[in-house]
């Protein structure tokens, strides 16, 4: 197997294990390590393809005001915490902490040395539920996050009535990929299932890949993580029918989300056998 953490877009990814229902991830590169380790355990294959990665941003003066004077702060991935911890002393705020994910809380709190609140709905939506974010009229409020995304919690706290500041600790990178040579690879593959954990996942692999691969994509089975994105995956072309939205972007749900098209690929076969 390919070791995530050093991965390199110029490396030709390979099938790891059994090739009855191979899997595609996507996720960033290095942020992939336990899903592929319980792949293997599971012994399915799969091919690991990172169409992103993320650098460290420094932070600003006034971003390090910010959360100095932050009533709250939300992290929203596992690298806003490790990126915004080589340029911060995280022991430093005592301030209540949300994470978006029981992984970035995880992180956060051995980082911080308190305790960490993440809602199990890892979506935005999930989040916005939580009980400490219900009366925040006129509470500042910092999210720590990268270049974009997680609009909806800024949009939703300031309807009532906080006030919200982001703090950008890293930036996501897409990687420099062959679309043609990825696609010729994934066919060759048999590539059945698809993995993709964003949005913006979804658009680079979209975008990456040429026209011609188009009608091969719409009739993969595809695992995403919220309703926006299966629209999204609609609107390019991709058969509602063809989407499974998994019950979180964390690791188990992923996990069980593929393990349960994969019985259902086995069934339909087996069926069209007899």
């Amino acid at each position: 197997m390919n070791n995530p953490s050093s991965f390199q877009s110029s490396q030709t990814p390979q099938l790891t294990g059994a090739t009855d229902f191979p899997v595609l991830i996507t996720r960033p590169a290095g942020k992939a390590d336990n899903l592929l380790a319980g792949l293997d355990e599971l012994g399915i294959g799969y091919t690991y393809q990172p169409l992103i990665t993320t650098q460290l941003m420094p932070l600003r003066g006034r971003d390090i005001q910010h959360l100095q004077q932050a009533e709250l702060v939300i992290f929203v991935s596992v690298s806003a915490v490790t990126c915004l911890e080589q340029q911060f002393d995280l022991k430093s705020l005592t301030q209540p902490l949300l994470a978006v994910g029981a992984t970035t809380a995880s992180v956060l709190e051995r980082s911080c040395g308190h305790t960490v609140t993440a809602p199990l709905d890892q979506r935005s939506e999930g989040v916005l539920a939580l009980p400490q974010l219900q009366d925040v009229a006129g509470r500042d409020i910092v999210i720590v996050r990268g270049n974009g995304g997680r609009e909806l919690i800024k949009q939703g706290l300031l309807v009532r009535g906080a006030k919200v500041t982001y703090v950008q600790s890293y930036k996501r990178v897409p990687l420099p990929l062959d679309g043609q040579r990825l696609s010729d690879q994934w066919r060759q593959q048999q590539i059945q299932c698809i993995v993709v954990t964003s949005n913006e996942i979804l658009s680079l692999l979209l975008q990456s890949l040429p026209e011609t691969a188009r009608p091969w994509l719409a009739q993969r089975q595809w695992i995403m993580v919220s309703q926006r994105m299966a629209e999204t995956a609609v609107a390019s072309g991709i058969p509602m029918t063809n989407i499974f939205l998994a019950a979180s972007a964390n690791d188990q749900a992923l996990l069980e989300a593929i393990c349960q098209l994969r019985r259902k690929f086995h069934e339909r076969a087996q069926s069209n056998a007899e």
